[in-house]
């Protein structure tokens, strides 16, 4: 489950980067862009990561404590997408689509007076940030992609299925358990989140460290994911590896020694885009910053110094 999607589609100012650098950047709260409020926090000194969460309907707080290292060199911006999180929780119908996810990118970035950007992405976010990308290349000064989601629909259903093949039999009864009780049905924010965390399980090396994980659920949830299935349309086929090719960013792709993705679907990034290079962390599936945190920080920053 690259991207936590299908657990969630079915149902479940201060301004200028130079001043930043000089103040210290510390800010939390809404912020209007492209038709909506996303919720941003911005901390750190320096050229600014603009981070973008898995989902989508996640947020940005289980990325937050693992990459906070990286404030001491860089600005860190990370936000909630639209119906994510503690954005506004209602948009225009018309407007769940990928190509406004990465429009929202671009207005955050313009309307928060950033300059050019890292862009980093993890899971889906690493798909967003691919698209972004090619839709916005002159603004960006590096990509980095933690797990992707593959970058066609072919590819990510090949590695949702090496992922269902994982899951054992008391992730099923434990599922069944949860998606059967009351609580569930009611959309109690305690039930889904136990249901999520059962979702990604199969994705750590180390299960036990599954509890590292946060995950805020809004207790609005199912409203916003049932606003999110107008997204199912963009996902029924998809296919952008040819036009990776012509992305000439620098890119650095981070997988965990047990995420399927990795041979899957990032091979078949990697190959496309002309200047990047893959760090798979041993001993980590499809959180790596959780199961190996300074390894990961390491990939990162000589990633970023080496540029």
């Amino acid at each position: 489950m690259r991207s936590f999607l299908p657990a969630l589609l079915l149902g479940l100012i201060v301004s200028g980067a130079d001043a930043g650098v000089a103040r210290g950047i510390h800010q939390d709260g809404l912020v209007p862009v492209n038709g909506t409020e996303l919720y941003v926090t911005r901390s750190g000194n320096g050229e600014p990561i603009v981070v973008v969460h898995g989902g989508p309907m996640l947020e940005h707080g289980y990325l937050q404590p693992y990459l906070a290292p990286l404030s001491d060199s860089f600005e860190l911006v990370f936000f909630d997408q639209r119906l994510s999180g503690r954005s506004a929780p209602t948009v225009d119908p018309a407007s769940v689509r990928i190509a406004t996810f990465v429009d929202d990118i671009e207005a955050l970035r313009v309307a928060l007076d950033l300059g050019p950007i890292h862009l980093l992405g993890h899971s889906w976010g690493g798909l967003l940030a691919m698209r972004y990308g090619l839709r916005y290349p002159q603004n960006l000064r590096s990509l980095i992609l933690v797990s992707p989601m593959a970058a066609s629909s072919d590819l990510w259903l090949r590695e949702e299925g090496v992922v269902a093949e994982r899951v054992s039999e008391r992730d099923r009864q434990e599922r069944d358990a949860v998606s059967s009780s009351e609580a569930f049905a009611d959309g109690e924010p305690e039930a889904i989140e136990r249901m999520l965390r059962l979702s990604v399980r199969p994705q750590f090396h180390d299960p036990s460290r599954l509890s590292e994980l946060q995950i805020y659920v809004p207790g609005d949830y199912q409203d916003r994911s049932a606003q999110l299935g107008a997204m199912g349309v963009d996902l029924e086929s998809f296919d952008f590896h040819d036009e990776l090719e012509d992305l000439a960013v620098p890119t650095l792709i981070i997988y965990g020694s047990a995420e399927p993705g990795g041979p899957i679907g990032g091979a078949a990034i990697g190959q496309r885009l002309p200047d990047s290079r893959m760090v798979t962390i041993p001993a980590a599936g499809h959180f790596p910053f959780i199961e190996q945190p300074q390894a990961f920080i390491d990939a990162v920053r000589e990633f970023l110094a080496g540029r």
